[in-house]
């Protein structure tokens, strides 16, 4: 840890730094020099002056663009904020922006584009003076533990500042996730500790401990109706008289997503605050925080809503004048709601009928792409599990009398790392910071349970050896088994030149006591908020080993996370992402933290990041469109991907679904198959007799290296090929019947060119009308389960990255591209999307892949397997195929696990 002297100097240089460069980073020379001129003033050690250097470095070259929206412009709102800012203060909202710089060490970029985005959030929401009523509801969309607290906490503030007087914020379904949200909210928004503030009982005096925001200035306060270690309880108000009209400043709520709770609430409200007429004359925001879990109506529309959903419509129907304001990394659920749903009890539906705003993170931010992209820069952090390994220790569908009596190999490696992973920390100086590793393997808490005390067993054991042993020679201490264990890790991991000290020495001299302090806990619904209380241990930091389930994926930050070890097998986009804890910051360590994974889950983060990033950039393509949040939902429930984030909900339903689909300006493969043999081999015959006429049929246009083409084939080969071909009926986003019926009735998809692509595997030989064509095939990783083939290529996909340049010229490609890189600043990989441009040909590959299979070889499994993908050109108008989905045949082929988040941990 740093020394005061060494913090100080931190400090001085950052804020320098700041105000002299606040529009571009300074370059490192500058950084350094203006380093050594205030090291004169501030006395520190060369060890420290090298740490606070590093740290600047980090932190000075950090950048965040701001965000790009969609807005109903038809509505009567008009933009408020920018024309009133002269006349208003934003007391809190400075406060705030002087604690980032000042305390946290942002620079003045990040903090000016997160005013500019804060601005333009809290311009989208309701006139807080404005006296005629309204309701305002949007969506504001950032990435996994991307900082999305961080943006709201500037609303809040902002908020507050334009004349905002309750603030309610939803702080998901679990106490410790509420409790975390109250701490930080207590922190840098309301400016004092709140753990006191609800206690005291009639005329005693309230204490106010500043904390924060509050040790800058606390000349105005927020008034909290909540804290750290209560939720919301209208008989601790009542007993303290506390209302809303004996106060002045804005009140918050910090609650958790619980129908009793939010009924509790909204009785008080009512009983303590409304007119004659049953309603509350004060501008109420809500955020709803995980906006995806429990805020959703997943009933039919004739039905009535689910408890929670209609709560909180109703609390927002009590107020005149209401803004409410979704937060969220996967908006999936959201955009299925119905814009039109009313109800005439509990008020409009929570749809983001008046904007959609997507954030931007900082460049700091270890994002999917970064892990999962097409070329991560942290793709080292991966190490894949072994399925069957695992299969024999936790079964995908394991019950909840799973009894644990060993942990699989890969489970200790990753415990192993993570103990060394403390001591480099300790090596780098973070002291005092909280380290954290997950463990997520099951839903159910006794099996969590089972884990942990076998875990224990482990790590007593490993810290009395360490304890005993590791100040012996390297030869000596060799004889211990843990100790030689954990070398074994270090030698693997290649630690030695990560630390930069050898073995020995940090045998020696910091195994111990980093991993001493070193907790094993399981964090559910029946261990409680106090199985993660990291506040507890802010003065010399928590280590912890968490072991959990559903409380473990949603919305809870694991502070310090390095090492996580991930077994769990949900489709659900949103489910897993939100599962994915092991985005967002990793100061000082982003060299050494370490994902454990089964190889299916790797593919499906990767479709999942390609399916979000198109998201994203369809908000920005709406944007310049000047469409609405209406229009992107609508094209989002013609996503054929999407249908598997809301299936779990139709699934009771067993009956057939018939949905239009988008299928231009877009690629579709074939990437999961039925193994069924006689499938495979009726699709073989198809492919085959296809490829057979292509020489009469066509023309051959292109022999090179990357494979051969045919233009000019008429659709009716190609919809005899599609009718012909079967694929599996879980992949939703290749439906080849409702493909041939859509070609079929569309006239600008008459004439198709046709690519055959070269891999970098073996010959393979089809017979061609002019002769034997020859092709060598694709490698790729090839699966079998459950009578599913999986071509488990990166983002589940069949081809590489930019076959879809086939049959456009040099000069049609160089224009895509730049157009697309002028548009996405930053983004180096043109997605296949972008070449399906208008007035092309639709492109038709024929993937012919060889099949590359680890261990015992699958039977059921052929050495050659024929694939397919379609690129039909885009145009600017949405237009679609209409799918069938049969939800019983579905449902056959979904996880059990799929529906978990209709439950808690059991």
């Amino acid at each position: 840890m740093l020394s005061q002297n060494a913090q100080m100097l931190e400090r001085f240089i950052s804020v320098a730094m700041n105000t002299k460069y606040p529009s571009s980073p300074p370059s490192e020379e500058v950084v350094i020099y203006e380093a050594n001129t205030l090291r004169m003033a501030v006395p520190v050690s060369d060890e420290e002056f090298n740490q606070v250097i590093k740290n600047l470095k980090a932190s000075l070259m950090i950048t965040m663009d701001t965000g790009a929206y969609i807005y109903d412009q038809n509505s009567d709102h008009q933009s408020w904020l920018p024309s009133r800012t002269a006349e208003l203060d934003f007391y809190y909202w400075n406060r705030y922006k002087r604690f980032l710089e000042d305390i946290k060490g942002w620079n003045t970029r990040v903090t000016s584009n997160l005013d500019i985005v804060s601005t333009e959030i809290v311009d989208l929401l309701g006139d807080p003076q404005n006296n005629k009523p309204w309701q305002r509801r949007g969506l504001v969309l950032g990435d996994v533990q991307s900082g999305k607290t961080v943006n709201y906490t500037a609303i809040c503030n902002k908020a507050a500042d334009t004349g905002y007087k309750v603030i309610i914020v939803l702080a998901g379904m679990m106490e410790n996730l509420r409790m975390q949200t109250q701490e930080r909210l207590d922190k840098e928004f309301a400016g004092r500790l709140s753990k006191d503030l609800l206690r005291l009982k009639g005329n005693q005096q309230v204490r106010n401990v500043f904390d924060g925001v509050g040790k800058i200035d606390a000349t105005k306060r927020i008034s909290a109706f909540t804290s750290v270690i209560s939720d919301f309880s209208s008989t601790v108000l009542n007993s303290n008289d506390l209302t809303l009209r004996n106060i002045t400043e804005p009140a918050l709520f910090v609650v958790k997503k619980n129908k009793s709770i939010l009924r509790n609430l909204e009785s008080w409200l009512l009983s303590n605050n409304a007119d004659n007429n049953g309603m509350i004359d004060l501008p109420l925001l809500v955020i709803d925080d995980e906006a995806d879990n429990a805020s959703v109506n997943t009933k039919k529309e004739d039905k009535d809503p689910t408890a929670i959903n209609a709560a909180i419509r109703s609390i927002l129907k009590r107020f005149y004048q209401a803004s409410y304001v979704g937060i969220t990394a996967t908006p999936f659920a959201n955009i299925f709601i119905n814009p039109e749903t009313d109800n005439e009890m509990v008020g409009d539906d929570l749809f983001p009928r008046d904007f959609i705003y997507v954030l931007s993170p900082p460049t700091n931010y270890i994002g999917s792409d970064g892990i999962f992209g097409e070329t991560p820069k942290y793709k080292e952090s991966l190490e894949e599990i072994d399925t069957e390994e695992i299969d024999n220790f936790f079964p995908f569908n394991h019950k909840k009398d799973l009894e644990v009596d060993e942990l699989p190999g890969s489970l200790y490696e990753a415990l192993g790392y993570f103990l060394l992973l403390n001591a480099i920390r300790d090596l780098r100086g973070d002291i005092t910071d909280h380290r954290s590793m997950l463990i997520n393997v099951s839903r159910f808490t006794d099996v969590q349970v089972e884990i942990k005390n076998q875990i224990i067993i482990w790590l007593n054991q490993v810290k009395s050896d360490a304890r005993n042993y590791s100040a012996l020679s390297e030869k000596q201490a060799m004889e211990i088994n843990s100790l030689r264990f954990l070398k074994q890790v270090w030698e693997k991991h290649k630690l030695e030149s990560k630390s930069e000290i050898p073995w020995v020495t940090l045998q020696q001299k910091y195994l111990y006591k980093a991993i001493a302090p070193i907790e094993a806990r399981a964090v559910n619904q029946k261990t409680g908020a106090a199985s993660l209380d990291y506040y507890a241990h802010k003065e010399k930091g928590f280590r912890v080993i968490a072991i959990g389930g559903i409380s473990l994926s949603r919305g809870l930050t694991l502070e310090g996370l390095g090492v996580s070890y991930f077994y769990r097998n949900s489709q659900m986009y949103d489910t897993l992402m939100q599962m994915g804890r092991w985005f967002g910051y990793r100061p000082n360590y982003d060299d050494i933290f370490k994902i454990w994974m089964a190889k299916d889950a790797i593919d499906w983060y990767g479709f999942i990041t390609e399916a979000s990033n198109e998201l994203k950039s369809e908000i920005s393509r709406m944007n310049k469109l000047n469409l609405t949040p209406r229009d992107f939902g609508l094209k989002v429930r013609q996503d054929p991907n999407s249908l598997i984030v809301t299936a779990r909900n139709k699934m009771r339903s067993g009956t057939r679904v018939s949905r239009p689909i988008q299928v231009t300006g877009k690629l579709l493969e074939t990437p999961r198959l039925k193994s069924k043999p006689q499938v495979l081999v009726a699709n073989e015959r198809a492919f085959k007799l296809f490829v057979a006429q292509l020489d009469i049929v066509g023309e051959k246009v292109t022999i090179d290296q990357n494979g051969q083409m045919w233009s000019g084939i008429n659709r009716n080969h190609v919809i005899d090929l599609l009718r012909s071909f079967d694929t599996h009926p879980w992949h939703l986003a290749f439906q080849s019947r409702a493909l041939a019926d859509f070609i079929e009735k569309n006239s600008f998809l008459v004439e198709w060119d046709v690519f055959l692509p070269n891999g970098s595997g073996t010959d393979y030989h089809l017979n061609g009308a002019n002769g034997i064509i020859t092709v060598n095939r694709e490698k790729r990783t090839i699966t079998e389960s459950d009578g599913m083939i999986k071509v488990s290529g990166t983002k589940v996909r069949v081809g590489s990255g930019g076959s879809t340049r086939a049959g456009l010229s040099k000069e049609e490609i160089e224009q895509v591209e730049d157009v697309f890189k002028k548009s996405n600043p930053g983004k180096r990989n043109v997605p296949d999307s972008a070449y399906l441009i208008e007035n092309r040909r639709p492109l038709l590959i024929l993937h012919v892949l060889e099949s590359q299979q680890g261990g015992n070889p699958n039977p059921k499994i052929p050495d050659t397997i024929f694939a397919l993908g379609i690129g039909l050109p885009g145009d600017g108008i949405v237009r679609t195929a209409n799918y069938v989905v049969n939800q019983i045949e579905l449902s056959n082929w979904m996880d059990s696990d799929d529906d978990e988040e209709d439950e808690d941990d059991i």
